[in-house]
């Protein structure tokens, strides 16, 4: 397990894992602190919940041109590139007053970090030929971390300052990532044009039955994903009867469920069938959501986060680790791109359901 990270690979590995704890942990900070975002703009939970799909469509948006540029250039390219968009977002988050400021801070952050996934998942699968389903379940990891940080971050925030100043450190601290990844770079960063030739590309992916396969898994999870972690929180209040903190240690309590799944989803994918790993998660899904849903005692939302966090968290690495071995490896970064764009863009739709449906019908609903 440790010589992943050994190594001038494990120094990529471990920057990149840095980079997306960093940029995660802001990005989703706006989850458990919107209940005080909607009282400031005067804001209905319909209208954050669009902005919030906003900034999903927009990283949906990127995700193909990262992937394409991150083929054609180098991912150190399109790395560097995106940390600069996300700390031009952050910054106008950290100064929004009104409301279309805000929209645009997350439209930013979401731009960025659509084209920093395609351009890391490009990095590992070129760095990492073996142990690369342990490199993705490390990967993906440092996303649950980054996840629970946020938490962290929101109750350090709330109550002690204004919600904007929680993007202050995220700007310093990736600041200090895009000028680690600059030292790592041993060659040249070659900038050219790029022809996307998104047509092509869709011709050759969409030949095959088996991807449509992938879209729907992916776009289901990542539907569910973005919806319930955007308002998993403001769910727990409303209908769990929790309070604020209660509801914000439930939030990163997912994300620590993740820490520790995805790298053994990851290395069970490099030995066994990563389609079984992905049906016994989908299992543990179905499961754990009906009990958050239906019990409402302490226990029995725990369990049920519990067993929701280990699908939700598990099938990624899993997902990964299949993509890697079926598309071409010359050709993967702008495949995944593509990929990566429906199922961002369906998911995106996520946080508006959820706070129209509980706008107009209520949360349980």
């Amino acid at each position: 397990m440790l010589e992943t990270f050994r190594g001038y690979n494990g120094r990529q590995l471990n920057l990149h894992a840095l980079g997306i704890v960093v940029s995660l942990s802001g990005l989703l900070v706006v989850a458990p602190m919107l209940p005080e975002i909607i009282d400031y703009f005067g804001v209905s939970a319909a209208e954050a919940g669009v902005s919030i799909s906003f900034m999903w469509a927009c990283n949906a948006a990127a995700q193909f041109p990262g992937g394409r540029y991150s083929d054609r250039l180098s991912a150190r390219v399109v790395l560097l590139g995106s940390q600069g968009v996300m700390i031009l977002g952050f910054l106008v988050l950290a100064v929004a007053t009104t409301f279309p400021v805000f929209v645009a801070g997350l439209g930013l952050i979401g731009a960025g970090y659509g084209l920093f996934e395609p351009a890391g998942f490009v990095l590992l699968q070129t760095q990492f030929k073996e142990n690369r389903g342990r490199a993705f379940g490390v990967r993906d990891a440092a996303v649950n971390l980054g996840s629970a940080l946020s938490a962290v971050l929101a109750v350090a925030i709330v109550g002690t300052f204004t919600w904007r100043d929680a993007f202050v450190p995220v700007v310093v601290l990736l600041a200090l990532v895009g000028a680690g990844t600059h030292r790592l770079n041993r060659g040249e960063y070659a900038v050219s044009r790029v022809t996307l030739d998104l047509k092509a590309v869709c011709s050759r992916l969409f030949r095959e039955r088996e991807t449509y396969a992938v879209l729907v898994v992916m776009s289901v999870s990542m539907f569910l994903w973005q919806g319930s972690a955007s308002f998993l929180p403001a769910y727990l209040q409303a209908v769990k009867s929790f309070t604020s903190f209660e509801a914000t240690v439930a939030f990163a309590s997912m994300f620590v469920v993740g820490m520790v799944v995805t790298p053994v989803a990851g290395t069970l994918s490099d030995a066994w069938s990563p389609t079984g790993m992905g049906v016994a998660a989908m299992g543990f899904g179905v499961v754990g959501l009906s009990t958050l849903v239906l019990v409402d005692s302490t226990v029995g939302v725990g369990l049920g986060l519990i067993a929701y966090a280990i699908a939700i968290t598990a099938i990624w690495p899993v997902m990964y680790v299949y993509l890697s071995d079926v598309l071409a490896t010359e050709t993967i970064g702008g495949d995944l791109g593509v990929l990566r764009t429906v199922y961002f863009a369906v998911g995106s739709l996520g946080p508006a359901y959820i706070g129209t449906a509980a706008t107009r019908l209520g949360y349980t609903a």
